[in-house]
C-alpha cells in the first residue's frame, strides 16, 4: 500500500513541528519604532543641518574671522589642554578609586562607594560653586589648610592667576568626573577570574606584574570607553569653568564652548555657528571612535 510523508507523522510530531517552524519575519517592530526613530533623528538632525546652513550661507565668513581670531590658536591650545589633562587625570583617579574598592580588606565597601558619587551626582552648578569659594584667595578654605600645614606663606591664586586657572579649574573636572571611571574600573575588575591571579601567585608573579599582565588586559575595552566618554565630556564641558572664571583671567580659561558663549553674548551670529561647527567636527571624530569601540566591545562580548 502506498503512503505519503504526511500519513506518517504522529499528531504529537505535528504539533512539535509546528512549535519549531520558523515565524515569519514582520515589519511591526520596526513599525512601532518608527515614531521614536524619527524623532531623534529630527532632534539631531535639524540643529546639525541649521548649523551648515548658516556657515555656508554666510560664505564662510564666520570661519574665516575665527581662524583669524589672535587668540584662536591660544583657545585651541587650552581646548587640547583641558581635555586631555582632564581625561587623563580623572582615568588615573578612577583606576586608583577602582581597585582600592575591590580590595578585600576594605571594610563598607557600600559606603565608601556612595560617597564617591556623591561629586558625580550633586549638580554641576553647586558643585562648581562650593569649589569656587573653597579656591578662594582671601577666603578659602584651600589656602587656609595649606597655610595651616606649611606648605604655602601665603594664599595661593588659584582662579586668578593666568599661569593656575586652567589647572584649577581642571581638578574640579577631575573631582566631578572620576566617580565615572570608579564605577566602570570596579565592575570591570569583578569580571576578571579569581583563578589568574591565583595561577600567577603560585608562578611567583609580583603585584605590579599582576596589574600589567592581567589586570589591565582584562578592563582594556573598559578603559578605551571611559577615556572617550572623557573626553567628549570635557570637549562639552561649560559650567565648571564658566561659574568659577567665566573664561578669565585674561582668557587663560577659555576652551571652544566658552568663546562660543562670549559670542552669543556679543551676538555675533556667524561667529557663534563657526565655533558650533568646529566643535561639531571634531565632536564627530570622538563619536567616530567611541562608536567603534562600542562595536568591538559587544563583538568581544558575543
Amino acid at each position: 500500500m502506498n503512503s505519503t510523508r504526511g500519513d506518517l507523522i504522529s499528531p504529537e510530531e505535528s504539533r512539535t513541528a509546528a512549535r519549531t517552524k520558523p515565524r515569519r519575519r514582520t515589519g511591526r517592530p520596526v513599525g512601532l519604532m518608527m515614531p521614536a526613530l524619527v524623532l531623534t533623528a529630527l532632534m539631531f538632525l535639524i540643529p546639525i543641518v541649521s548649523t551648515v546652513v548658516r556657515v555656508v550661507g554666510d560664505g564662510g565668513s564666520g570661519l574665516a574671522r575665527l581662524f583669524e581670531t589672535p587668540d584662536f590658536a591660544h583657545v585651541m591650545f587650552n581646548t587640547v589642554k583641558w581635555t586631555v589633562g582632564a581625561t587623563i587625570g580623572a582615568m588615573i583617579i578612577g583606576y586608583a578609586g577602582g581597585i582600592v574598592l575591590r580590595a578585600k580588606q576594605l571594610r563598607l565597601t557600600g559606603l565608601w562607594r556612595s560617597l564617591i558619587m556623591v561629586p558625580w551626582i550633586i549638580p554641576g552648578v553647586v558643585g562648581a560653586t562650593i569649589w569656587r569659594w573653597s579656591l578662594s584667595t582671601d577666603y578659602g578654605l584651600v589656602n587656609r589648610y595649606l597655610m595651616d600645614l606649611g606648605i604655602v606663606s601665603q594664599p595661593v591664586h588659584w582662579l586668578s592667576d593666568p599661569s593656575m586657572a586652567l589647572w584649577a579649574v581642571m581638578v574640579i573636572q577631575i573631582w566631578v568626573t572620576a566617580p565615572f571611571v570608579v564605577l566602570m574600573v570596579s565592575a570591570a575588575l569583578a569580571g576578571i577570574p579569581e583563578e589568574r591571579y591565583e595561577a600567577a601567585r603560585l608562578d611567583g608573579a609580583s603585584s605590579l606584574k599582576m596589574l600589567w599582565y592581567i589586570t589591565l588586559p582584562g578592563i582594556r575595552t573598559t578603559t578605551a570607553v571611559a577615556s572617550l566618554n572623557l573626553a567628549i565630556w570635557a570637549l562639552n564641558s561649560f559650567t565648571i569653568i564658566w561659574v568659577t572664571t567665566s573664561g578669565g583671567p585674561a582668557g587663560a580659561s577659555t576652551i571652544l564652548p566658552i568663546l562660543l558663549y562670549q559670542a552669543f553674548q556679543n551676538g555675533d551670529d556667524s561667529l557663534v555657528y563657526a565655533v558650533a561647527i568646529l566643535q561639531l567636527a571634531v565632536g564627530a571624530v570622538l563619536a567616530v571612535l567611541f562608536a567603534r569601540t562600542m562595536r568591538t566591545d559587544l563583538q568581544e562580548q558575543s
